[in-house]
């Protein structure tokens, strides 16, 4: 199965012969069933059977996530896992991290589920070692990984998709490669999507229902993208990528009282290059270095005209530069040991009158070593993290400098690897944002980190051969996690915020997957997948206070979502939902601030034409079919039923 919550990233460094070759080693089958944490993928062989539209939508079938949506093609989208909010979500590119050190936030809507052939949500650490040390330095972390380069000698490949949908969708995706006989291999790809994004919407108030459209939501952006990978020696390759991004969009505001007018408008840019080279020295030593540079520009305007001039105007701009170097050593064939360093310089510059132009040393080291036998693994790690602050005027926080350990082992009971048990403990801590520091009326300077500890316990199963069953799995995995010193913006007047260390966050819950492929006759196969999750994650900062023991803001306690597909010669069929029960949209529960639960469903039907050696895809896609109005973020609506069609050529 391609779904799994037992699935593990590879690591190259499982024997160094994987690092000979041409070819990209991918973990699969019993090898993922000896996972030491959670690894919840899915592929782009699923993308088509789940019915899953965009980055987005293929998280929500993730187990554990809590995904914040502004609705729409354009919409703000951003990932959290088991409660610890997404500034604690490390998520990485093709294996190097993405960063935005002034909200701590990355937002997934930039990047093309065109591009991607897998997503993998890992919760803790896992045996996969061979990693930079930034890889380890978040509670969970999030990868996407594109398509790999072009492996056969002296070859081209061509992708030409182009979707269209309601509410003024177009979307068009392009994509050439090549490779050489020299060892060299490259491609390019871009994709643009506009959107007007003008969906309609109810407002119930009592007896009166009223109808509306979004308005001040149009969606124009583009991206562009270019990997290289060239074979520098039998056992080194050196890949690198380009990456630039453009989204110039209206930002649709809060439906409050009926005044749903906005006027805001967020134009972004971003640029980076990053380098990855790997070689093995020897049979027992591997080495691992990435390079990155990142730069990005956020321009935030508001031509509301109650501003002095009639314009509010916001310029950001953050500057990244990033370094690693990891060593791989395998003394004996069943003990694997690493020592990863890694160094990042930020800094952000704005037009705001309180500027202080910080800027940001982080040093992080870690040392794992990890044992294995036929069924038992066991993994160890210390990260060492080291944060020098400053500014070029007035204040700065103090320097941190903290040592975290984790823990992890995997046993598989049944001499198959049918049946495996896990448990595993991570300490980690994760540093205020810039904007959490010096953001006018907001930030504090005397933060201190906040600081988690998470435990999970979890078991897998996976058979097949049943008769017409040919796969099944099912997981589930009981976790808990604390959160010390969480930071909170506590008003001190309507207008003013101040971040504050006052918060304990507890949660506790349980993550259960589950698939199976039926197969009918020959040509003929259904694919079921689902998940559910139940979490419950509360504040424990002080007793009397109104928030105590209620659940946080925006996380469901119930959530879980379902998708069945029949694959046959002639038109493929998916069917699928995703749902959450009630949430708040404060932590105190304020009257008023219920989300009511919803399930939203879809339908996809598709088909692949083979042309010669090449394939034409057609698909229609049905979202939301049943209309359900919901919203995912209090008092921005989401889209209700609406369709996409699309033509993909692949040569």
């Amino acid at each position: 199965m391609t779904l799994s919550a037992f699935g593990a990233s590879v690591e190259s460094g499982d024997t160094i012969v994987h690092n000979l070759g041409e070819v990209s080693v991918q973990g699969r089958g019993l090898k993922k069933l000896k996972s030491t944490a959670p690894v919840y993928s899915v592929d782009n062989a699923k993308f088509e059977s789940m019915g899953v539209t965009g980055v987005a939508d293929a998280l929500n079938r993730l187990p554990g996530v809590t995904l914040k949506d502004y609705g729409g093609a354009g919409g703000l989208k951003t990932v959290s896992v088991r409660g610890f909010g997404a500034t604690h979500t490390n998520v990485l590119y093709d294996g190097v991290a993405l960063s935005d050190c002034q909200t701590g936030e990355v937002d997934l809507s930039r990047y093309s589920l065109d591009n991607i052939s897998s997503i993998n949500l890992t919760v803790g650490d896992n045996d996969d070692i061979f990693i930079p040390a930034r890889s380890a330095s978040l509670a969970a972390t999030l990868s996407l990984s594109t398509l790999p380069m072009l492996q056969d000698v002296d070859s081209t490949i061509l992708t030409a998709r182009l979707r269209g949908g309601s509410f003024g969708m177009v979307n068009p995706f392009l994509k050439v490669g090549r490779s050489t006989e020299s060892g060299k291999s490259f491609d390019f790809s871009g994709e643009y999507l506009y959107g007007k994004n003008d969906y309609p919407f109810t407002i119930v108030n009592g007896n009166e229902v009223t109808h509306h459209r979004r308005n001040n939501s149009r969606m124009n952006s583009f991206h562009l993208e270019s990997n290289g990978s060239v074979r520098l020696a039998s056992r080194t390759t050196l890949n690198g990528k380009l990456y630039y991004y453009d989204n110039n969009r209206q930002l649709p505001g809060p439906v409050i009282l009926y005044n749903e007018i906005s006027n805001e408008r967020l134009h972004d840019r971003n640029f980076f290059g990053q380098a990855n080279l790997r070689s093995a020295l020897s049979s027992t030593v591997s080495l691992l270095a990435n390079a990155k540079f990142n730069w990005s520009d956020s321009h935030y305007s508001d031509h509301d005209g109650k501003y002095q001039g009639g314009v509010l105007e916001q310029n950001y701009y953050q500057r990244e530069y990033y370094i690693s170097a990891a060593a791989l050593w395998l003394p004996t064939s069943s003990w694997s040991l690493v020592y990863a360093a890694d160094y990042t310089y930020n800094n952000l510059n704005s037009n705001l009158a309180r500027n202080q132009h910080p800027r940001r040393s982080s040093i992080l080291q870690t040392v794992t070593a990890r044992y294995r036998l036929s069924r038992l693994t066991l993994t160890a790690r210390a990260l060492v993290s080291t944060y020098i602050n400053g500014v070029r005027s007035g204040d700065k926080p103090d320097n941190s400098n903290r040592i975290s350990p984790s823990v992890s082992a995997a046993y598989s009971i049944l001499h198959n690897k049918a049946l495996t048990f896990r448990a595993s403990y991570k300490n980690i801590f994760r540093m205020p944002t810039f904007n959490e520091l010096y953001y006018d009326h907001v930030g504090t300077l005397d933060l201190l980190p906040e600081s988690t500890d998470q435990f999970n316990f979890g078991a897998t199963y996976n058979v097949s051969g049943l008769g017409a069953v040919s796969s099944f799995y099912i997981t589930a995995d009981g976790y808990i996690n604390n959160v010390k010193d969480k930071i909170m913006a506590i008003p001190v007047s309507m207008f003013m915020w101040r971040m504050m260390n006052l918060g304990k966050v507890r949660s506790t819950g349980v993550d259960v997957t589950m698939g199976m492929t039926f197969d009918i006759k020959q040509g003929w196969q259904i694919l079921a997948d689902g998940n559910y999750s139940l979490q419950n994650s509360t504040t424990r900062t002080n007793r009397d206070a109104s928030d105590y023991g209620k659940q946080i803001a925006y996380t469901p306690v119930h959530s879980g979502s379902v998708s069945v597909a029949c694959e046959n010669p002639y038109v493929n069929i998916s069917l699928h939902g995703t749902g959450a029960g009630e949430r708040f949209s404060t932590n105190n529960h304020a009257n008023g601030t219920s989300m009511s639960g919803y399930f939203e469903a879809g339908a996809a039907v598709y088909r692949i034409f083979p042309i010669k050696s090449h394939r034409l895809e057609v698909r229609v896609d049905l979202i939301n079919m049943f209309n359900r109005q919901y919203e995912i973020i209090a008092r921005y609506p989401m889209p209700g039923r609406s369709w996409q069609a699309s033509l993909r050529f692949t040569l």
